[in-house]
């Protein structure tokens, strides 16, 4: 069961992260606000674009495309991330 409950976190926080993602394509927050709003208002203890960018965005990117095949489009890594990957710079690189 454990491996279970394991999986479930991944996905969870992965979608988490895919929503983050959008919010911030969509111009609705910048990275910094989300990642503040997570900590500030969901007792995360870093933000969801500074766990990814310590996690490997490439790693989460590769992930994302797995997840995509298993679970359905919604998973398939975004443009951004596609981006930040290409580029070798994280969300929280100034």
């Amino acid at each position: 069961m454990a491996a279970d409950i394991s999986d479930g976190v991944e996905r969870f926080t992965l979608a988490a992260f895919q929503e983050a993602v959008r919010i911030v394509e969509e111009g609705v927050a910048t990275v910094a606000d989300v990642d503040i709003a997570l900590r500030a208002g969901a007792g995360f203890k870093e933000g969801i674009f500074a766990w990814a960018d310590h996690q490997g965005l490439a790693q989460i990117k590769d992930r994302l495309e797995q997840m995509a095949k298993e679970h359905g489009e919604w998973f398939a890594p975004l443009p951004l991330l596609s981006q930040r990957v290409a580029s070798g710079r994280g969300f929280t690189d100034v």
